[in-house]
């Protein structure tokens, strides 16, 4: 058996752990076996524990002057709906050149390549940096024991850089970099006004929560912009290189639109829509819910409300800030009801000119022949700040993943390609190789 075919059997090894988070299952037999292979390869590993599902942290010191952390998480989602699947969705058959199991792409396959690379540095000694590891079980549940994680092991997880949760291919098969990520804030709202919902004929003098939550959402959102005070204020400026990634950045406003059956976009225009995508905070309803909304009528004056929002936010902008105005505002216009944050994130944004970011940049290039598509930011959000603003480290990016456009994550018949999979981890000990 060659080396590339060992490194697919431990893939393949790794994604039949049916490591469903939400369901609790097989999560410390999954952090033992990573634990076990981190070992088998020279690292120092342990299974830490934390306040939910364990963290598999390794080490290894090489004597060099900077280390580098590298972030994976080997938790997936559940499969449903299983009778979409063509296959075991933790069998990890291979068909026409493809891996199909959940978590392949997200974020097993990703994970694994990383390690393997990684190895690869390793024994051919152009490796130029410590590695430090940290594998967590509850990405997949919204990350909620890694905040007190690290902020207990600050020592442990100290670090110059930071590798995050694994990028994609683009449509063109060109390798994406993404230099940071956008903040979140993500909150509900709930208003109660009545001990039940009364005939819509009372509609003339009794309240309606349904109106009162619409009324005070609107209050705070006009034409496309955020009415909180001083929202905009802190914004940080694009530099010049900046800019330039945004004008090299590949998107066609047709295909988007097609990909998700959309009639129309909110912007006019390539340069309009990619600016608006990365370099702008938005505030959005993500569910609401009221009254009465089955089939047939009903016709009810609803007693009850409530509603999902996020604030998706760029660098500078402080979420706990943007928090406490919107609660301040909401109050201030006459809202009644609880409002309870569901997940804060701070946005991130390492500079091009990084040393990670030059690394990266160019170790694509040299392994896939082509020039990588780079975000100034992920118009998403991952706990990136976690590691950047509790412990300090300077320079975080996303990238090297095994995924591209048919690989499905978090859908039936999640897939990686098997060439992808050997170019991620090919990339990561050209990687390891530049960086210093």
């Amino acid at each position: 058996m060659t080396q590339n075919e060992r490194f697919v059997e431990t893939y393949r090894e790794l994604l039949r752990f049916r490591t469903i988070s939400a369901e609790h299952r097989e999560i410390r037999e999954t952090a033992h076996f990573l634990r076990d292979l981190l070992i088998s390869n020279g690292f120092s590993a342990d299974v830490l524990e934390t306040d939910g599902h364990p963290v598999v942290s390794g080490n290894l010191n090489l004597g060099k002057k900077r280390t580098l952390l590298v972030y994976n998480h080997y938790d997936v989602q559940p499969v449903d709906p299983v009778d979409e699947w063509n296959s075991d969705p933790f069998s990890a058959e291979i068909r026409d050149g493809r891996i199909y199991a959940r978590g392949a792409s997200d974020n097993k396959g990703t994970l694994v390549a990383r390690l393997f690379g990684m190895i690869n540095a390793i024994k051919s000694g152009k490796i130029n940096v410590n590695l430090k590891i940290i594998y967590e079980g509850e990405e997949e549940i919204g990350n909620p024991s890694l905040e007190k994680f690290v902020n207990r092991n600050r020592e442990l997880l100290s670090s110059d850089a930071v590798i995050m949760e694994g990028s994609t291919l683009g449509e063109d098969g060109r390798p994406i970099v993404s230099l940071g990520v956008k903040g979140l804030v993500y909150a509900q709202l709930e208003e109660e006004i009545a001990d039940s919902d009364m005939h819509s004929s009372f509609a003339s003098i009794a309240p309606n929560a349904a109106w009162n939550l619409v009324k005070h959402l609107s209050a705070l959102y006009e034409k496309d912009s955020v009415l909180l005070p001083g929202f905009y204020e802190s914004i940080k400026p694009l530099s010049p290189e900046e800019e330039r990634l945004l004008e090299d950045y590949p998107f066609h406003e047709e295909t988007f639109k097609e990909s998700f059956g959309l009639k129309y976009l909110k912007h006019e225009g390539r340069d309009s829509l990619v600016r608006s995508l990365f370099c702008s905070p938005t505030f959005n309803i993500d569910g609401i819910y009221s009254g009465y909304a089955g089939e047939g009528s009903k016709t009810v004056t609803p007693r009850k409300a409530s509603a999902k929002v996020d604030f998706r936010l760029v660098p500078d902008q402080d979420p706990e800030k943007v928090y406490h105005s919107f609660m301040d505002a909401l109050r201030k216009n006459g809202f009644k009801g609880t409002i309870n944050h569901l997940g804060l994130e701070y946005p991130v944004r390492t500079s091009v000119n990084s040393m990670i970011s030059r690394a990266m940049i160019e170790s694509a290039k040299n392994v896939y022949k082509k020039e990588p598509i780079v975000m100034i930011n992920s118009p998403g959000t991952q706990p990136m700040a976690l590691f950047t603003r509790n412990l300090g480290i300077k320079e975080a990016v996303s990238a090297i993943g095994v995924g591209d456009n048919k690989s499905r994550a978090h859908a039936p018949n999640e897939s990686v390609s098997v060439d992808n999979f050997l170019l991620s981890i090919r990339h990561t000990e050209k990687f390891l190789e530049i960086f210093r």
